[in-house]
């Protein structure tokens, strides 16, 4: 547990730091978060959509782990700031989080909706078809350039990456907190393995 704190802090410096040494923000940002969000791929390209939602997937995902936590700190404060932070506010519990502390086995409706197995396959869903979309529509060149250009893009690129490691660092030890074995190969593929975990995790014994 101790090397997972270590590695939650490690991506959170790593963050903070591309944070600080990316490129400026655009004189536009407001028309560039517009664009992201309407996906108007004649000003942005579709990896770089792709990628921006996907950063509302990752969020989620950390929702159906982190809400089952019945030790110090309180999870939700940094589990829906994450929505507006991404690892920022994520990481920091991670590393704060009291991981030996029992997981809630009878949660709230709503923690037990975002844990069940129909959300993680919902998440999965909309992870292939954004990562298909990034695959089918965008153009790597054109996304280099605006990762060069962009300090939002670069930033909430390196926040998907973070995340993205932080999510499998996650999955495993709430594996560990339910008694179950190490995760298979097909979890473990980056990116879509914990989700495939979320997808086919059974509710905990009450």
């Amino acid at each position: 547990m101790r090397t997972h704190r270590l590695l939650y802090g490690a991506l959170w410096l790593g963050l903070v730091g591309y944070w600080l040494l990316s490129p400026p923000p655009p004189q536009d940002l407001l028309g560039e978060l517009t664009a992201l969000a309407l996906a108007d791929t004649s000003r942005v390209d579709p990896i770089a959509i792709a990628i921006f939602n996907l950063l509302g997937v990752l969020p989620t995902a950390f929702l159906a782990i982190v809400l089952f936590d019945t030790g110090r700190p309180r999870a939700w404060p940094f589990a829906i700031g994450g929505y507006f932070l991404g690892g920022i506010m994520l990481l920091p519990y991670l590393v704060l989080r009291d991981a030996r502390a029992p997981l809630d086995a009878s949660p709230g409706h709503f923690v037990r909706a975002i844990g069940s197995r129909v959300a993680g396959w919902t998440l999965l869903a909309i992870t292939l078809a954004l990562v298909g979309f990034a695959l089918v529509a965008g153009s790597p060149q054109a996304f280099a350039a605006q990762l060069a250009s962009s300090q939002f893009i670069a930033v909430m690129s390196a926040d998907l990456v973070a995340l993205s490691a932080a999510l499998h660092l996650a999955a495993a030890t709430d594996r560990r907190r339910r008694g179950l074995p190490p995760a298979p190969a097909w979890q473990q593929l980056p990116l879509v393995g914990p989700l495939l975990y979320l997808a086919s995790r059974g509710s905990l014994p009450r």
